[in-house]
């Protein structure tokens, strides 16, 4: 079973500097879940202290915008969802609900520190990562409002 949890993993970008023992030792210690199609796996504003790779089914991503709900994504197998809650407290910024019967790989924040303390310069490749894309997210946030101002200064 963990050979194919690894093909899994391997393609992640948070996970691309790991090598295959680390994925092994995440794979091996991560728990497992499974919800039924229509559950709700968690709600928008939950804690949240780990990530869930989606193993098979598919989840519906839902927010809250001026008392309606909208839904903002569809994530299959291969899909990691709550990255960030892997490395810092965080709450979920959405609903998720099983669109159909759904299994994961609950990767908690806590096993990430343990694999991170192990194998620190994992621990510094995965910081640069974060670096960068933090700061492609900073760009294109830049972009966007400059969009925005600019479109909104023709009238």
């Amino acid at each position: 079973m963990v050979g194919s949890e690894l093909d899994f993993l391997r393609p992640l970008p948070v996970f691309a500097n790991f090598g295959e023992d680390l994925l092994k030792l995440i794979a091996f210690s991560a728990s497992r879940k499974s919800h039924e199609a229509g559950a709700v796996i968690f709600k928008e504003g939950d804690h949240a202290d780990s990530g869930l790779l989606v193993m098979e089914g598919s989840v519906l991503m839902t927010e809250m915008v001026g008392g309606e709900e909208i839904e903002r994504a569809i994530y299959g197998p291969g899909a990691l969802i709550g990255e960030l809650a892997l490395l810092t407290p965080t709450e979920r910024p959405a609903t998720a609900i099983a669109r159909a019967d759904t299994k994961f790989m609950v990767i908690t924040r806590e096993l990430m520190r343990r694999v991170l303390e192990e194998y620190p310069q994992t621990a510094q490749e995965l910081q640069a990562y974060l670096r960068e894309k933090v700061s492609r997210f900073n760009d294109d946030l830049q972009s966007s409002v400059i969009h925005e101002s600019t479109l909104g200064s023709v009238n």
